[in-house]
C-alpha cells in the first residue's frame, strides 16, 4: 500500500464562533491550524448535493478535481487512486486528538458474489431492515453539521471520514467493509495525522462504519477511544480472496489486538431492538472479547427510528465521556437519561401514529442535549437493563 507525497494540504473549515485556542501546541502545527481556519467558510451556500444515482454508480474524481476542492487527500491504495474527502469541524473545540467519525453503509445491499448491487424489489432487507425509500441524495453541509456535533460534544476537533464511495469519496460503495476500504480509510488516517501533526484519533463508528472502526482499533497503536454504534462485530468473514477489494473485514479477528492494547478504551452501542443489526450480531463480540481477557462496555440504548438502529447520538455522548476521562459509570448514568427522553419520544409517536397514522403529524426527533454530562452507573457486560 502505498500514499501518494504530494497530498495537498488539507484546510480547516472557518469556524462559527470565536473558540479560543484550548491547548498550547507546537508552533508549526498552529500555524497550520490556524492559517486553514481563515481558509474555507464551512455554511450552507457551500453545500454541494452527491447525487443518489453517482454513488450507486461509483465515483470518479481527477486528481486536479480533488486538488481543487478543500478537504481532500489524494492517496494511492492497493494499486488505486482515490480521493477521500473530509469534513473537519472545530466547533466545540481543537485538540491533537480528534474525534473521527465512520458513517454507516449507504444505499443498498451488495450481493458478495457477484459485488453487485441488489435491486431494491429483489432485496429481502429492503423494507425489513432498512427504508430502501429513506435512502437519498446527500447534502455534504449535513456531514459538516455532524461533524460539528462531535465536536460540541467532546470539545474537541472532529471529522466526518467520508467512506468510499460515498459523501463526496471516490470509489465504488459495493466495496464497503473489505480490505480494500480498511486500507484506504486507515491510510487517510495516517495523511491527516502527518499534515496537521496530529498526535492519535479516537473513532466513533455508526452500523458498517463500527466494522472500520474496529479494524483501525486493532490494527493502529494510535487510538485512544474506539465506539462502536450497533455495528455487526460478531460475524466472521471469508478472508481466502488474494483480493483486498473483495475480502471483507475480519472483526473477530482483530479481538486478540484489541484485548491486548490496554492504552486504548473499546465500547459498544447497543439497541436490543434493532431490526437491521440484532444485539446478537454484537453482543457476542463483548463476550469473545472477556474470554480474551478484556472487559469493555456495551450500554444498551432506545433509539428513535423504526429500525431501532441509528443511535448516533449515544454514540457522539459515549464518545465524548471517553474523551473526556469520564468513568463508564458516569457514561452509563449519561446514557441512561438520554435512554428515558427517547423512550419518551417513542411513546409519544406511538399515540400519534395510533391517532393521525404514518403520515400524520409526528413529535419532533430527540436531538442530542450536548449540555448533559455523563455521571452515575454504567451497565456494561452485555446484559440489557
Amino acid at each position: 500500500m502505498t500514499i501518494s507525497r504530494d497530498i495537498p494540504l488539507p484546510t480547516l473549515p472557518r469556524r462559527r464562533g470565536t473558540v479560543g485556542w484550548r491547548l498550547r501546541r507546537a508552533a508549526s502545527t498552529t500555524a497550520v491550524l490556524a492559517l486553514a481556519a481563515a481558509g474555507v467558510a464551512a455554511t450552507g451556500a457551500g453545500a454541494e448535493i452527491i447525487k443518489k444515482e453517482d454513488m450507486m454508480r461509483g465515483i470518479t474524481t481527477t486528481r486536479v478535481q480533488c486538488a481543487a476542492t478543500a478537504q481532500t487527500l489524494w492517496l494511492n491504495v492497493d494499486k488505486q487512486d482515490f480521493c477521500v474527502r473530509y469534513y473537519l469541524s472545530t466547533a466545540g473545540g481543537e485538540g491533537t486528538r480528534p474525534v473521527v467519525f465512520l458513517q454507516g453503509d449507504y444505499p443498498a445491499t451488495v450481493n458478495v458474489r457477484t459485488w453487485q448491487w441488489i435491486p431494491t424489489a429483489k432485496d429481502k432487507n429492503a423494507s425489513v431492515t432498512y427504508d430502501p425509500t429513506d435512502q437519498g441524495d446527500v447534502n455534504t453541509d449535513d456531514l459538516m453539521k455532524m461533524a460539528d456535533a462531535f465536536s460540541k460534544m467532546a470539545k474537541t476537533t472532529a471529522i466526518y471520514l467520508a467512506r468510499m464511495g460515498v459523501g463526496g469519496t471516490s470509489g465504488n460503495h459495493v466495496f464497503r467493509k473489505t480490505l480494500l476500504e480498511l486500507h484506504l480509510m486507515n491510510a487517510a488516517l495516517d495523511a491527516i495525522k502527518r499534515s496537521y501533526g496530529f498526535e492519535g484519533f479516537h473513532l466513533a463508528g455508526q452500523s458498517g462504519g463500527s466494522t472500520l472502526v474496529t479494524a483501525l482499533a486493532g490494527t493502529r497503536r494510535d487510538i485512544a477511544c474506539a465506539v462502536s454504534g450497533s455495528g455487526r462485530l460478531a460475524t466472521s468473514h471469508d478472508t481466502s480472496s488474494e483480493d483486498p477489494a473483495r475480502t471483507g473485514i475480519d472483526t473477530l479477528g482483530f479481538i486478540p489486538s484489541i484485548a491486548q492494547n490496554r492504552s486504548l478504551r473499546f465500547i459498544m452501542v447497543t439497541d436490543s431492538a434493532d431490526r437491521t443489526v440484532p444485539a446478537k450480531q454484537q453482543t457476542p463480540f463483548v463476550e469473545k472479547m472477556r474470554r480474551a481477557g478484556r472487559d469493555i462496555p456495551q450500554y444498551f440504548v432506545t433509539a428513535t427510528d423504526d429500525y431501532h438502529h441509528g443511535v448516533v447520538g449515544y454514540t457522539e455522548l459515549v464518545t465524548a465521556g471517553c474523551v473526556l476521562g469520564k468513568s463508564d459509570a458516569d457514561i452509563g448514568t449519561a446514557v441512561g437519561t438520554m435512554v428515558k427522553r427517547n423512550a419518551a419520544y417513542n411513546g409519544q409517536r406511538r399515540k400519534e401514529i395510533a391517532l393521525f397514522g404514518k403520515d400524520g403529524i409526528a413529535s419532533p426527533h430527540p436531538s442530542a442535549d450536548p449540555r448533559t454530562a455523563p455521571g452515575g452507573q454504567a451497565r456494561t457486560g452485555g446484559k440489557p437493563t
